[in-house]
């Protein structure tokens, strides 16, 4: 724009701006550029993300297992002998961290047993608690079928020989009632006090027998609903 100072008169002069059109993006300066697609190649992702199961279901996060995910997971573990990689292509929505996990929860489920321990399987627990201590997984390959889980409670509060299975004195029930009143239950700690009993043992003792007898209460578990 030109003024003139003697007699102003406003002159506007055009500018060229030079534009290059872009049949397929068009774009402005070198600075700015104007891409029709960019929003959406941003908002694409987030469509892209969703996971299907092996069925083609859609899936969530945490999703539980389906039966059908089951079988496909032993039947390609076995068919692949356990190469998580191979595996993984053919259930989708899983990683191969939640495949090895659940994997082991269904083989946990097979060991267990409800069946009584045997003379020849406590005797072998007590053998391998000797040669491996408190590492209850490695005492567990010794004994098919048995948890880890199962083969430590049931050394802790079976078959330890440091625990007795004598009927209980007046006494210990006393000292139960005692360090109840004052800590709470923690049996653990009752237990050390008693020195031959175990944390499961003081329990059930409590809680059957203690409460019924001294205060004339009864175990939640074991009360009629009225």
């Amino acid at each position: 724009m030109y003024i003139n100072q003697s007699n102003p008169i406003y002159f506007f002069v055009p500018y060229y701006i030079p534009f290059q059109y872009n049949s397929g993006h068009p774009q402005g300066n070198g600075n700015t550029e104007y891409n029709t697609n960019s929003v959406l190649d941003q908002v694409k992702p987030l469509n892209e993300e969703i996971h299907t199961n092996a069925s083609g279901i859609i899936r969530g996060k945490g999703q539980l297992w389906t039966q059908k995910e089951i079988n496909n997971l032993i039947s390609y573990y076995k068919k692949y002998k356990g190469n998580w990689k191979q595996i993984i292509k053919h259930l989708k929505g899983r990683n191969i961290s939640q495949c090895s996990q659940k994997y082991r929860k269904l083989q946990d489920q097979e060991k267990r047993t409800k069946k009584k321990w045997s003379i020849a399987e406590d005797q072998i627990l007590i053998d391998a608690f000797k040669e491996f201590g408190r590492q209850w997984i490695k005492i567990s390959q010794r004994l098919p079928g048995r948890t880890s889980k199962q083969v430590r409670d049931r050394y802790v509060n079976q078959i330890d020989p440091s625990i007795t299975h004598n009927e209980w004195s007046t006494e210990e029930d006393k000292i139960i009632l005692e360090e109840y009143n004052k800590g709470g239950a923690k049996w653990a700690i009752i237990a050390k006090i008693l020195k031959n009993r175990s944390e499961n043992q003081v329990k059930n003792r409590f809680y059957y027998t203690i409460l019924k007898k001294y205060q004339g209460k009864q175990h939640p578990y074991l009360k009629v609903q009225e």
